[in-house]
Protein backbone atom coordinates (compact mmCIF):
# COMPACT_ATOMS: atom_id res chain seq x y z
CA UNK A 1 0.00 0.00 0.00
CA UNK A 2 2.96 2.31 0.43
CA UNK A 3 3.35 2.23 -3.36
CA UNK A 4 0.02 4.06 -3.64
CA UNK A 5 1.48 7.14 -1.99
CA UNK A 6 -0.96 7.07 0.91
CA UNK A 7 -0.13 9.03 4.03
CA UNK A 8 0.46 7.36 7.39
CA UNK A 9 -2.97 8.27 8.73
CA UNK A 10 -4.81 6.48 5.89
CA UNK A 11 -2.50 3.46 6.19
CA UNK A 12 -3.24 3.22 9.91
CA UNK A 13 -6.97 3.04 9.21
CA UNK A 14 -6.64 0.58 6.31
CA UNK A 15 -4.42 -1.77 8.31
CA UNK A 16 -6.56 -1.57 11.44
CA UNK A 17 -3.90 0.15 13.52
CA UNK A 18 -6.29 3.07 14.04
CA UNK A 19 -9.56 1.61 15.28
CA UNK A 20 -13.00 3.08 15.75
CA UNK A 21 -15.88 4.27 13.62
CA UNK A 22 -15.84 7.28 11.30
CA UNK A 23 -12.13 7.98 11.27
CA UNK A 24 -11.16 11.37 9.81
CA UNK A 25 -8.46 11.32 7.13
CA UNK A 26 -7.11 14.03 4.84
CA UNK A 27 -6.15 13.35 1.23
CA UNK A 28 -5.16 15.97 -1.37
CA UNK A 29 -7.45 18.67 -0.07
CA UNK A 30 -10.29 16.26 0.69
CA UNK A 31 -11.69 15.46 4.11
CA UNK A 32 -12.74 11.80 4.14
CA UNK A 33 -14.59 9.64 6.66
CA UNK A 34 -13.20 6.07 6.70
CA UNK A 35 -14.54 2.90 8.23
CA UNK A 36 -12.88 -0.53 8.23
CA UNK A 37 -14.87 -3.72 8.71
CA UNK A 38 -12.84 -6.95 9.07
CA UNK A 39 -13.95 -10.05 7.13
CA UNK A 40 -14.06 -13.10 9.37
CA UNK A 41 -14.15 -16.74 8.26
CA UNK A 42 -14.27 -18.84 11.37
CA UNK A 43 -11.30 -17.86 13.46
CA UNK A 44 -9.49 -16.33 10.50
CA UNK A 45 -9.49 -12.80 9.15
CA UNK A 46 -8.55 -12.98 5.47
CA UNK A 47 -9.22 -9.33 4.76
CA UNK A 48 -11.35 -6.28 5.43
CA UNK A 49 -13.75 -3.91 3.69
CA UNK A 50 -12.98 -0.20 3.86
CA UNK A 51 -15.51 2.50 3.02
CA UNK A 52 -14.83 6.17 2.35
CA UNK A 53 -17.23 9.10 2.41
CA UNK A 54 -16.30 12.57 1.16
CA UNK A 55 -17.12 15.15 3.81
CA UNK A 56 -15.17 18.04 2.30
CA UNK A 57 -18.22 20.19 1.62
CA UNK A 58 -19.58 19.59 5.11
CA UNK A 59 -16.23 20.55 6.62
CA UNK A 60 -16.08 23.66 4.45
CA UNK A 61 -19.58 24.60 5.59
CA UNK A 62 -18.56 23.98 9.18
CA UNK A 63 -15.49 26.18 8.66
CA UNK A 64 -17.72 28.96 7.36
CA UNK A 65 -19.93 28.59 10.42
CA UNK A 66 -16.84 28.59 12.61
CA UNK A 67 -15.70 31.81 10.94
CA UNK A 68 -19.07 33.41 11.70
CA UNK A 69 -18.93 32.03 15.23
CA UNK A 70 -15.42 33.42 15.67
CA UNK A 71 -16.60 36.82 14.48
CA UNK A 72 -19.48 36.71 16.96
CA UNK A 73 -17.12 35.55 19.72
CA UNK A 74 -14.74 38.39 18.90
CA UNK A 75 -17.52 40.96 19.05
CA UNK A 76 -18.68 39.46 22.34
CA UNK A 77 -15.17 39.62 23.75
CA UNK A 78 -14.77 43.22 22.64
CA UNK A 79 -18.16 44.14 24.14
CA UNK A 80 -17.15 42.45 27.41
CA UNK A 81 -13.84 44.30 27.38
CA UNK A 82 -15.50 47.66 26.72
CA UNK A 83 -18.13 46.99 29.39
CA UNK A 84 -15.47 46.34 32.04
CA UNK A 85 -13.68 49.53 31.11
CA UNK A 86 -16.86 51.57 31.22
CA UNK A 87 -17.64 50.16 34.67
CA UNK A 88 -14.17 51.15 35.84
CA UNK A 89 -14.61 54.66 34.47
CA UNK A 90 -18.07 54.95 36.04
CA UNK A 91 -16.70 53.79 39.40
CA UNK A 92 -13.88 56.32 39.32
CA UNK A 93 -16.34 59.11 38.48
CA UNK A 94 -18.59 58.13 41.39
CA UNK A 95 -15.55 58.28 43.67
CA UNK A 96 -14.68 61.71 42.33
CA UNK A 97 -11.31 60.50 41.01
CA UNK A 98 -11.47 62.69 37.89
CA UNK A 99 -7.71 62.91 37.39
CA UNK A 100 -7.47 59.11 37.58
CA UNK A 101 -10.26 58.83 35.01
CA UNK A 102 -8.23 60.95 32.62
CA UNK A 103 -5.07 58.91 33.22
CA UNK A 104 -7.00 55.64 32.82
CA UNK A 105 -8.52 56.70 29.50
CA UNK A 106 -5.12 57.89 28.29
CA UNK A 107 -3.56 54.52 29.17
CA UNK A 108 -6.29 52.61 27.36
CA UNK A 109 -5.99 54.82 24.31
CA UNK A 110 -2.21 54.45 24.26
CA UNK A 111 -2.41 50.65 24.49
CA UNK A 112 -4.97 50.46 21.69
CA UNK A 113 -2.98 52.77 19.43
CA UNK A 114 0.22 50.88 20.22
CA UNK A 115 -1.28 47.54 19.13
CA UNK A 116 -2.87 49.01 16.01
CA UNK A 117 0.44 50.67 15.12
CA UNK A 118 2.37 47.42 15.64
CA UNK A 119 0.04 45.56 13.30
CA UNK A 120 -0.29 48.35 10.72
CA UNK A 121 3.47 48.99 10.58
CA UNK A 122 4.36 45.35 10.03
CA UNK A 123 1.34 43.71 8.37
CA UNK A 124 0.08 45.08 5.04
CA UNK A 125 -2.27 42.21 4.25
CA UNK A 126 -5.72 43.33 5.44
CA UNK A 127 -7.07 39.81 6.14
CA UNK A 128 -4.09 38.84 8.30
CA UNK A 129 -4.16 42.20 10.10
CA UNK A 130 -7.89 41.77 10.81
CA UNK A 131 -7.28 38.26 12.14
CA UNK A 132 -4.59 39.47 14.53
CA UNK A 133 -6.81 42.30 15.77
CA UNK A 134 -9.66 39.87 16.42
CA UNK A 135 -7.43 37.32 18.16
CA UNK A 136 -5.94 40.05 20.35
CA UNK A 137 -9.39 40.77 21.83
CA UNK A 138 -10.03 37.08 22.49
CA UNK A 139 -6.60 36.67 24.06
CA UNK A 140 -7.05 39.73 26.27
CA UNK A 141 -10.33 38.37 27.63
CA UNK A 142 -8.47 35.20 28.68
CA UNK A 143 -5.68 37.16 30.32
CA UNK A 144 -3.22 36.38 27.52
CA UNK A 145 -1.03 38.98 25.84
CA UNK A 146 -0.78 38.64 22.05
CA UNK A 147 2.15 40.37 20.39
CA UNK A 148 3.78 40.59 16.98
CA UNK A 149 7.56 40.24 16.92
CA UNK A 150 9.62 43.30 16.03
CA UNK A 151 11.13 41.61 13.00
CA UNK A 152 7.77 40.64 11.50
CA UNK A 153 7.05 42.05 8.06
CA UNK A 154 4.30 41.01 5.68
CA UNK A 155 3.32 42.68 2.43
CA UNK A 156 -0.03 42.34 0.66
CA UNK A 157 -0.56 38.72 -0.41
CA UNK A 158 -2.44 37.22 -3.32
CA UNK A 159 -5.93 35.97 -2.47
CA UNK A 160 -5.02 32.28 -2.24
CA UNK A 161 -1.93 32.76 -0.11
CA UNK A 162 -3.77 35.20 2.15
CA UNK A 163 -6.59 32.70 2.73
CA UNK A 164 -4.13 29.88 3.46
CA UNK A 165 -2.11 32.04 5.84
CA UNK A 166 -5.23 33.18 7.72
CA UNK A 167 -6.25 29.54 8.22
CA UNK A 168 -2.79 28.45 9.34
CA UNK A 169 -2.19 31.44 11.61
CA UNK A 170 -5.69 31.29 13.07
CA UNK A 171 -5.35 27.59 13.91
CA UNK A 172 -1.93 28.06 15.49
CA UNK A 173 -3.07 31.00 17.63
CA UNK A 174 -6.21 29.11 18.69
CA UNK A 175 -4.05 26.12 19.58
CA UNK A 176 -1.83 28.36 21.72
CA UNK A 177 -4.87 29.85 23.48
CA UNK A 178 -6.11 26.32 24.19
CA UNK A 179 -2.71 25.39 25.61
CA UNK A 180 -2.77 28.41 27.93
CA UNK A 181 -6.38 27.92 29.03
CA UNK A 182 -6.42 26.82 32.63
CA UNK A 183 -2.62 26.70 32.75
CA UNK A 184 -1.16 28.59 35.67
CA UNK A 185 2.48 29.12 36.53
CA UNK A 186 2.34 31.38 39.55
CA UNK A 187 2.46 35.05 38.62
CA UNK A 188 4.18 34.32 35.32
CA UNK A 189 2.38 36.27 32.56
CA UNK A 190 0.67 34.39 29.76
CA UNK A 191 1.63 35.42 26.25
CA UNK A 192 1.61 34.42 22.61
CA UNK A 193 4.10 35.79 20.10
CA UNK A 194 3.50 35.78 16.35
CA UNK A 195 6.44 35.97 13.96
CA UNK A 196 5.67 36.59 10.25
CA UNK A 197 8.32 36.82 7.55
CA UNK A 198 8.04 36.97 3.78
CA UNK A 199 10.39 36.37 0.88
CA UNK A 200 10.15 35.82 -2.86
CA UNK A 201 9.79 32.07 -2.22
CA UNK A 202 6.93 32.21 0.26
CA UNK A 203 5.76 33.04 3.78
CA UNK A 204 7.08 31.83 7.12
CA UNK A 205 5.08 31.96 10.35
CA UNK A 206 6.03 31.06 13.89
CA UNK A 207 3.69 31.04 16.88
CA UNK A 208 5.10 30.45 20.33
CA UNK A 209 3.47 30.60 23.75
CA UNK A 210 4.30 30.50 27.44
CA UNK A 211 2.32 27.32 28.04
CA UNK A 212 3.44 23.86 29.15
CA UNK A 213 4.65 22.79 25.69
CA UNK A 214 3.98 19.65 23.68
CA UNK A 215 4.81 16.21 25.03
CA UNK A 216 7.72 14.95 22.86
CA UNK A 217 6.05 11.58 22.25
CA UNK A 218 3.09 13.22 20.46
CA UNK A 219 4.90 16.08 18.70
CA UNK A 220 4.41 14.45 15.29
CA UNK A 221 1.15 12.72 16.16
CA UNK A 222 -0.74 15.99 16.62
CA UNK A 223 -0.30 16.72 12.90
CA UNK A 224 -0.67 13.19 11.54
CA UNK A 225 -3.71 11.89 13.38
CA UNK A 226 -5.99 14.87 13.73
CA UNK A 227 -8.41 14.92 16.62
CA UNK A 228 -7.97 11.20 17.41
CA UNK A 229 -4.66 11.92 19.14
CA UNK A 230 -4.21 11.91 22.89
CA UNK A 231 -3.62 15.65 22.76
CA UNK A 232 -6.90 16.26 20.97
CA UNK A 233 -8.84 13.91 23.21
CA UNK A 234 -7.73 16.03 26.14
CA UNK A 235 -8.51 19.32 24.45
CA UNK A 236 -11.42 18.91 22.07
CA UNK A 237 -10.81 19.20 18.32
CA UNK A 238 -7.50 21.03 18.46
CA UNK A 239 -5.86 18.20 16.54
CA UNK A 240 -8.09 18.63 13.50
CA UNK A 241 -7.04 22.26 13.18
CA UNK A 242 -3.40 21.23 13.34
CA UNK A 243 -3.97 18.47 10.79
CA UNK A 244 -5.63 20.95 8.41
CA UNK A 245 -2.74 23.34 8.99
CA UNK A 246 -0.30 20.61 8.00
CA UNK A 247 -2.40 19.79 4.94
CA UNK A 248 -2.27 23.40 3.71
CA UNK A 249 1.49 23.60 4.23
CA UNK A 250 2.19 20.25 2.55
CA UNK A 251 -0.12 21.09 -0.35
CA UNK A 252 2.06 24.11 -1.04
CA UNK A 253 5.23 22.08 -0.74
CA UNK A 254 5.97 23.41 2.75
CA UNK A 255 5.81 21.99 6.25
CA UNK A 256 4.79 22.64 9.83
CA UNK A 257 6.68 21.45 12.88
CA UNK A 258 6.79 21.98 16.62
CA UNK A 259 9.41 22.04 19.33
CA UNK A 260 9.56 23.24 22.93
CA UNK A 261 11.42 26.32 24.11
CA UNK A 262 9.87 27.54 27.38
CA UNK A 263 6.53 26.64 25.79
CA UNK A 264 5.45 25.28 22.42
CA UNK A 265 6.90 26.79 19.24
CA UNK A 266 5.01 26.01 16.02
CA UNK A 267 6.72 26.93 12.75
CA UNK A 268 4.99 26.76 9.36
CA UNK A 269 6.32 27.50 5.88
CA UNK A 270 4.03 28.25 2.93
CA UNK A 271 5.92 28.39 -0.37
CA UNK A 272 4.53 30.50 -3.19
CA UNK A 273 4.34 27.53 -5.57
CA UNK A 274 1.19 25.49 -4.92
CA UNK A 275 2.05 21.87 -5.50
CA UNK A 276 -0.66 19.42 -4.52
CA UNK A 277 0.70 16.52 -2.47
CA UNK A 278 -0.74 13.72 -0.38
Amino acid sequence: MHDLGLNDRILDVLTGKAQGADQIVLRKGKVLIMNRMPIRLGDKEPGAVATLRDRTELVQLRDQLDANRNTTETLRAQAHEFSNRLHTIAGLIELGEYDEVSRYVDRLSALRHQWQAEVADRIDDSAVAALLTAKASLAAEQGVGLRVSERSELRELDETMSADLVTVLGNLVDNALDALHGHSDGDRPKWIEVDLLQSSSGTWVRVRDSGPGIAPEIAEEVFRHGFTTKAAEQGGQRGLGLALTRQICVRRGGLVEVHNAQGAVFTATLPVTSEVKA
